[in-house]
């Protein structure tokens, strides 16, 4: 069944404790450019090289388009309180062809919408490793700009579901993205100096060396500007959430929340309400490998598991 990752997208986007809208998507159920399907190119020598096929699109070595959409209403980030704008979708990095060891970005926000398009925060970046990619965020350009990778190599043609949250805190006057990819620990950025009065689009890049990638899923919601951040510790809320990740016949949370269990196939096969340091009794699941997802203190996050 198609569609796993946009399941498990939407899930985790509806239950977050704070007001959110979804403001984009594209799942690329259709054959052709993307310019020709609710995307605009805003860079690049030949508009019309981004194109969609098989329900995914394509990044193709060599190529040079760059596309944005838009958002269906432009965010504006208050100047006194939280603001928080999260995309995510399902990624695939098909081969080493066109990578770097030093990494390229080729999904962002958007400051702006159309051409051109302004301030590109919250940049998702992939490089080559040993034997698979690795990926890693940005926060913005601007200063001086290191973006912050995970540690973990995956196999080339393997698809992972990637979250990116833009958090501009005018309160404390800081920002930071983070990514989750998979089951991985959650990364934060914090680097670049450059600022952004709204959020309108989200982009696609094809980077000089951001190889062949397809990307499927994808979402972009907007959060309410509020004066509480609903998250304390980002880097432990992945860890907190599912405390064993080999089961045998109950999920151990370390975190209150909803979540949700769902098969390889995409599906749902078990819901629930769990309390922290309680278990969710899964014993009548076959064995395998399922995806869990939930909200901890207001952060979208998923863990794979393997019921023995």
């Amino acid at each position: 069944m198609k569609k796993l990752y946009s399941l498990i997208a939407v899930s985790m986007l509806s239950l977050g404790a704070y007001a959110q809208t979804v403001e984009a998507t594209d799942l690329f159920n259709y054959t052709g450019a993307l310019n020709a399907n609710g995307w605009v190119t805003h860079s690049g020598t030949t508009p019309g090289q981004l194109q969609a096929a098989a329900g995914v699109a394509n990044l193709v070595s060599g190529n040079t388009e760059d596309v944005n959409k838009a958002l269906a209403n432009v965010y504006t980030l208050s100047p006194t309180l939280i603001n928080q704008v999260t995309y995510s979708a399902t990624v695939n990095v098909l081969n080493s062809t066109g990578l770097s060891t030093t990494g390229d970005y080729f999904m962002s926000l958007g400051g702006t919408a159309g051409t051109p398009v302004t301030s590109l925060p919250a940049r998702v970046y992939v490089k080559s490793g040993t034997t698979g990619y690795i990926l890693g965020v940005l926060n913005n350009s601007g200063g001086t700009v290191t973006p912050t990778y995970s540690t973990v190599e995956i196999p080339y043609g393997t698809a992972t579901n990637v979250v990116v949250s833009y958090i501009v805190n005018n309160i404390a006057m800081t920002q930071t993205a983070t990514l989750l990819i998979g089951s991985q620990p959650l990364l934060t950025n914090a680097t670049g100096t450059n600022t952004t009065p709204t959020i309108a689009s989200v982009a696609l890049r094809q980077g000089t060396s951001t190889g062949n990638v397809t990307i499927d899923n994808v979402i972009v919601t907007t959060f309410a500007p509020t004066a509480v951040l609903g998250v304390s510790d980002v880097s432990n809320l992945n860890s907190n959430f599912v405390r064993n990740t080999m089961v045998n016949d109950e999920i151990n949370f370390g975190a209150k929340s909803d979540v949700k269990v769902y098969n390889m196939n995409g599906q749902v096969v078990k819901s629930a309400s769990v309390s922290a340091n309680k278990n969710l009794n899964v014993s009548d699941l076959q064995n395998g490998m399922y995806i869990v997802t939930g909200m901890v203190e207001g952060t979208p996050v998923s863990q794979k598991i393997l019921k023995k």
